[in-house]
């Protein structure tokens, strides 16, 4: 089964891929919309909007595969596992 990792730090969110509606990007960093109406915003007002495109376009076109957001990370803040 898909799923997906966001990480911060010490903090650590794990959850089923299909229950990710979308990801948004903001003015100061990137929201995370799930199904139930929770929503996790990560917020860095130094977040390149490179780093940001990133993660939206990971998540919109990696629909099958697991995920891992190290959104402390701005050189790699997205990266598919391929096991």
């Amino acid at each position: 089964m898909a799923e997906i990792t966001i990480t911060v730090g010490n903090v650590k969110v794990e959850a089923s891929r299909k229950d990710l509606i979308e990801v948004s990007e903001t003015p100061d960093g990137v929201s995370f919309n799930f199904k139930g109406g929770l929503q996790l915003l990560f917020t860095d007002p130094y977040m390149p909007s490179s780093a940001k495109q990133i993660v939206k376009n990971t998540a919109d076109h990696m629909k099958e595969k697991r995920l891992i957001f190290e959104l402390d990370n701005p050189r790699v803040p997205a990266r598919v596992d391929a096991t």
